[in-house]
């Protein structure tokens, strides 16, 4: 990937005072040929030097604000297997985290089913090289991906630290119907309104069957997601009624609708592209579900701040 095509990925125009306006209109629809703004950034960590996640390597500046479970954190916190949400800006050809979330999948009881692994309810399938399947029965955080089917594509299992139990992930069905995240039945606090399709971390006991929600958070972005102009995230499509059919699993982001992702939608990917209410996407690198093949094909090269991939391994995304 050279220079150019690089810095234009991410919007790399630096974010100063004096930084002169681009409307986004006139950079074509090719997120790699330019762009200015802010870049949501949602995916698994992959490893540690700085954060390096989605082909991208994002640097942990002293004013970036860590939060973990909800709560400001150190970054201690940022380890690898560790699933996340990034609020970043360009800045002198670096790519800087402003703000970091971290909201596990599922953390409750670690159990074992006739088929595999189960937190809340929501089935646990460890991806290979992931590790913390022997912690069967100890209260754990379970960090990941969604799939379509409401399995968790686990990357890593550690003990929690605090015995509350929770799940994030899409919210759906209906105040009638009841609702659910994942796999997890949800009942939530008296009085709040919840929307389903909406990305939902929801706290609280699980019990019978049910997670007994005192606290739900709604949205992923909550803070600098009104600046976002550019988006990379990691995931599993599930197919949905509307258009264009799809949307990423567990995560809700709602995609153009003129964008044909049937190409993709049996398989594990990272998408890049332009953010303008809709996610443009207008690149995918399709991933493997094995840790060390993924770290193979996306962790940048020392001194480097974006995979080759990215460029040598990226499939266009077509309009329907």
């Amino acid at each position: 990937m050279n220079r150019r095509h690089a810095l234009g990925l991410l919007g790399a125009t630096a974010l100063t005072a004096c930084a002169p306006a681009i409307q986004t209109g006139a950079l074509g629809e090719d997120p790699f040929e330019g762009g200015i703004g802010g870049t949501g950034i949602v995916g698994v960590m992959l490893a540690s030097g700085s954060v390096l996640i989605n082909g991208l390597r994002v640097e942990v500046p002293s004013f970036t604000r860590i939060f973990a479970g909800g709560q400001q954190s150190g970054e201690s916190v940022l380890v690898p297997g560790k699933a996340m949400t990034i609020v970043a800006r360009t800045r002198l050809d670096r790519l800087e985290a402003l703000r970091i979330d971290i909201d596990d999948p599922l953390t409750g009881i670690l159990q074992r089913t006739a088929t595999g692994l189960a937190i809340n309810g929501s089935p646990v399938r460890l991806e290979p090289g992931a590790s913390g399947g022997d912690l069967i029965g100890r209260h754990v955080a379970a960090s990941g991906l969604w799939r379509a089917d409401g399995t968790l594509s686990g990357s890593l299992i550690r003990l929690a630290p605090a015995p509350r139990d929770s799940i994030a992930g899409v919210l759906t069905g209906s105040q009638s119907g009841g609702w659910r995240i994942g796999g997890t039945a949800i009942r939530h606090p008296s009085g709040q309104s919840l929307q389903s399709g909406q990305y939902a971390v929801a706290t609280g006991r699980f019990d019978a069957g049910t997670l007994l929600a005192d606290n739900i958070v709604m949205g992923r972005f909550r803070q600098g997601g009104d600046s976002l102009q550019q988006l990379s995230v990691e995931g599993y499509l599930e197919p949905v009624n509307t258009t264009p059919g799809f949307r990423v699993a567990g995560l809700g982001h709602s995609f153009d609708r003129s964008l044909n992702l049937a190409p993709f939608a049996d398989g594990r990917a990272v998408y890049f592209g332009r953010y303008t209410g809709l996610f443009n996407a207008r690149r995918a690198v399709v991933l493997p579900d094995s840790q060390s093949q993924r770290r193979k094909l996306l962790l940048p090269g020392d001194g480097q701040m974006f995979a080759a991939a990215l460029s040598d391994s990226a499939r266009p995304i077509q309009n329907r």
